[in-house]
């Protein structure tokens, strides 16, 4: 990925072009030519890593002196991918159906052998580590970090700066590097940069509240939940507030994945925090909607303390258990530091490959981070992306101003990071009105906060987001960047947030237990990013995914963008919605910032307050109501990923004829049928006019239908999946309704000898589906129909003399009788 600020230094090594990475297996991982980096035991060669420099010191921080000399800190040199354009050509080609790399998802451990600096390039960078007075620990696995803890006055000796300390507004100490560290420059190609070098800037949650404990309904609230399939609230909870976890399952769609068995079992759900919550608070919540939903703690730099915090970990573990209750939940708990706990988390997530997608509700305004923590930050996003792992993160609460918070109004446009990463899934808000509309949400009037979104003024435009296809794409709010040039985006653009939304109001927001009572009014997108997550794990466990083979659909970025591309003339321009609801109405200014230029409205297609919707994860038929031939989110994601079923094909069609004017039961066998019921279509065509639509019964090999009645003629049985196109007319398919009963009208010859063997030729009209041929009530042999009015057939013996009753016996009965003799 090119930065549209820092371009990205040459690492000076021979490396695998892009086009060679993978093997026929992604399990088969090739060795990449290394070249060792020779780094002398001196250090007066050095450079200065500029992307870790020193920080801007916040309004209002307070000169302490320095940082104690023997005080111990921890912190980690990020060292750089090993071919980034290597990387991007296949985590482009995960989700693309023509390319090498489709769906070959690595592997626990594949990612530093594959695209991670070689041994003796991380042995260069220990060496340079050592040689500068400093004990580096044991590398990661995938070759990206290197942790170490020293004394303050060994990190200055080390790197050639000073550790300052500061008193913040509100009485919290920090320390910052006086200046960006220096390296070894034999070694500086090498190394992205250092993070932990000072821990001035915390990350901001992005909940939003109505009145604190406030009990009674809100001010407009979310149509009633009609589905029954999902947990549902005691009355407690919904005593407390009345839009309770099992309204929003139902208004976005997933009550239909709860109908086919799907609550996420077999998935894990791993949740970034900064603060602790009360189990207790858990227990009780999912007491409340009788479930049990695993949920385990994960220790990350000395924990997130005790207590009940804010209610931002309460509110993402309970919205997941709620949502997604047969999943595992992870609590990833780490102290509130962007270079440190942030990052290590993310390290942690990736290096353990057990959570399927991450949920983020933190982030600071990309414009008060070091580019050496965007980098680090990115090359992890990649590495899960390239695992199969979906990250979403909050896209902010502050509208186009991230910067601005309460007590600081500030006007300037910016994005949230890291929801703004690329490979990292940026999680938007809506509002949803008590009509049932959704539009972006806004509530500067209340100061309550107003969906965050706009354009990165650090990264150029994935490859997976540029989609000419998707109306507003390309925002004319989006200025182009000459840095950001490369093979796909050659218009220069750069990164667009938010990708997706969901509801965020807090007027139409979420109930938990917190701190020992239950609390409605909770919002922010804060609230729409465990949301989506949820989503992302009932996509993974969902039907459709299995019967697809699909793996980690979740809401991997390239899959979705392509799937949106794939079908926008449905979503943005059919006429009824599905899979991604267009928000059209609303912009994202957050007034009490100072701004209100109006720059970012909601339009067709993309935009930046909305991104590209909210979701529909169930199906919708054209009459509103529920239905899983009409792909909702789920489906299109699986069938995007999809490499089982890809090919729909009618072989043979048993019975393939029937009396016309009656009913009939077939089974049509075939490839690529859907084995969920009401997921494929069988189209009945006369020519190219369908004269009806049947909701046949299917495994992934036969479906079974019963045929209309019809006129007489033969008829070709189409299948259709998931409403997309029927298969071909072949002879194969086709299904014949005979007129009515056969008659003969003639016999020839009449007669032959009684041994049989005779080969006679009957001529006549409804021939269709000839059951038997019978001489005297003895069937004949060697039936061949020739035509609807011809067949011919083998007589059986008789006796001399005898004249016996010939009958054909067919689909639409038994013929009339004609006489032949035995001679």
């Amino acid at each position: 990925m090119k930065k549209a600020w820092l371009a990205l230094q040459a690492i000076g090594v021979p490396l695998l072009a892009a086009g060679t990475l993978l093997g026929s297996q992604a399990a088969a991982v090739p060795s990449l030519a290394a070249t060792s980096t020779a780094v002398s035991s001196s250090v007066s060669a050095r450079v200065v890593l500029r992307a870790s420099g020193a920080p801007r010191t916040p309004a209002g921080a307070t000169s302490l002196g320095t940082v104690p000399a023997s005080q111990q800190v921890h912190f980690d040199v990020v060292l750089k991918v090993r071919d980034q354009a290597a990387l991007t050509a296949y985590l482009s080609g995960l989700a693309n159906r023509k390319s090498p790399y489709f769906h070959r998802f690595l592997r626990k451990g594949q990612f530093g052998p594959l695209f991670g600096p070689t041994l003796s390039q991380v042995a260069a960078v220990e060496a340079a580590l050592t040689a500068a007075g400093l004990s580096p620990g044991q590398v990661t696995a995938d070759r990206l970090t290197i942790p170490v803890t020293a004394t303050a006055s060994a990190i200055e000796h080390a790197f050639g700066i000073s550790l300052l300390r500061y008193r913040l507004p509100g009485g919290r100490v920090a320390y910052a590097n006086s200046a960006a560290p220096e390296i070894a420059a034999a070694v500086a190609p090498l190394v992205d940069g250092v993070l932990g070098l000072n821990d001035l800037y915390q990350a901001q949650s992005s909940l939003e509240r109505t009145q604190p404990g406030r009990a009674g309904p809100p001010s407009q609230d979310v149509p009633a939940a009609a589905g029954t399939a999902g947990p549902q609230p005691c009355a407690a909870a919904s005593d407390a507030w009345p839009d309770t976890i099992n309204v929003f399952a139902d208004y976005y769609g997933m009550s239909q994945l709860y109908g086919l068995d799907d609550f996420g079992q077999g998935e894990r759900i791993a949740v970034m925090e900064f603060e602790p919550n009360l189990p207790s608070d858990i227990s009780a919540y999912e007491s409340c909607y009788g479930i049990s939903t695993p949920v385990t703690y994960i220790t990350v730099d000395g924990g997130a303390g005790t207590g009940a915090g804010s209610g931002e970990a309460a509110l993402d573990i309970e919205i997941l258990a709620g949502l997604a209750p047969e999943a595992t939940i992870d609590v990833y708990q780490a102290p509130n530091t962007i270079s440190e706990g942030m990052y290590d988390i993310f390290s942690d997530f990736v290096a353990d490959d057990t959570d399927s997608v991450l949920s983020s509700s933190w982030g600071l305004c990309e414009s008060e981070w070091d580019t050496a923590d965007l980098n680090a930050d990115e090359e992890l996003a990649e590495q899960a992306d390239a695992q199969g792992q979906t990250i979403l993160a909050a896209a902010g609460d502050n509208g186009s101003t991230a910067c601005s918070s309460a007590g600081a109004p500030d006007a300037t446009l910016d994005v949230l990071a890291p929801a703004v990463t690329p490979y990292i899934v940026s999680v938007g808000g809506t509002e949803i009105e008590s009509s049932g509309s959704e539009v972006v949400w806004n509530e500067s009037d209340s100061d309550l906060g107003a969906g965050g979104g706009g354009v990165s003024a650090y990264w150029c435009m994935p490859d997976y987001q540029y989609q000419p296809s998707i109306p507003g794409i390309f925002s004319p709010y989006d200025p182009t960047n000459s840095a950001c040039t490369d093979s796909v985006d050659s218009q220069g653009y750069q990164r667009e947030v938010p990708d997706v939304s969901a509801n965020a109001d807090p007027y139409s927001g979420y109930v938990i237990y917190y701190d020992g009572a239950w609390e409605g009014g909770w919002g922010g997108t804060s609230a729409a990013t465990p949301l989506w997550a949820a989503i992302a794990a009932l996509t993974d466990a969902s039907p459709f995914c299995s019967a697809y083979d699909s793996g980690p659909a979740g809401v991997l970025p390239q899959a979705l963008y392509a799937a949106v591309a794939s079908d926008q003339a449905t979503i943005y321009g059919g006429s009824y919605p599905q899979v991604i609801k267009d928000i059209t109405s609303g912009n994202n200014d957050y007034t009490p910032s100072g701004y209100a230029d109006g720059l970012y409205p909601a339009t067709t297609g993309y935009d930046l307050a909305s991104g590209l919707g909210a979701p529909i994860v169930g199906g919708v038929g054209s009459t509103g109501g529920a239905s899983t031939y009409f792909p909702g989110y789920t489906a299109l994601m699986c069938r995007q990923l999809a490499t089982a079923l890809t090919t729909d094909r009618v072989a043979a069609v048993s019975p393939a004829t029937g009396v016309a004017g009656e009913t009939a039961q077939v089974t049509i066998d075939g490839t690529g049928f859907l084995p969920i019921a009401g997921a494929d279509r069988v189209g009945v065509y006369s020519g190219a006019t369908l004269l009806a639509t049947l909701t046949p019964s299917c495994t992934t090999t036969a479906c079974t239908v019963t045929l209309p009645a019809e006129s007489p003629g033969t008829v070709d049985l189409r299948v259709s999946v998931e409403d997309g196109a029927y298969t071909s007319a072949v002879p194969a398919d086709r299904f014949t309704y005979a007129a009515g009963v056969p008659r003969i009208s003639s016999i020839s010859p009449a007669k032959g000898t009684a041994g049989g063997g005779t080969k006679v030729t009957i001529h006549g009209s409804n021939f269709v589906d000839v059951k038997s041929v019978t001489f005297g009530g003895k069937a004949g042999t060697k039936v061949v129909v020739t035509s609807t009015t011809s067949l011919t057939v083998t007589t059986p013996k008789g006796t001399e003399g005898a004249t016996v009753k010939v009958v054909v016996t067919a689909a639409g009965g038994a013929s009339n009788v004609v006489l032949y003799l035995y001679t």
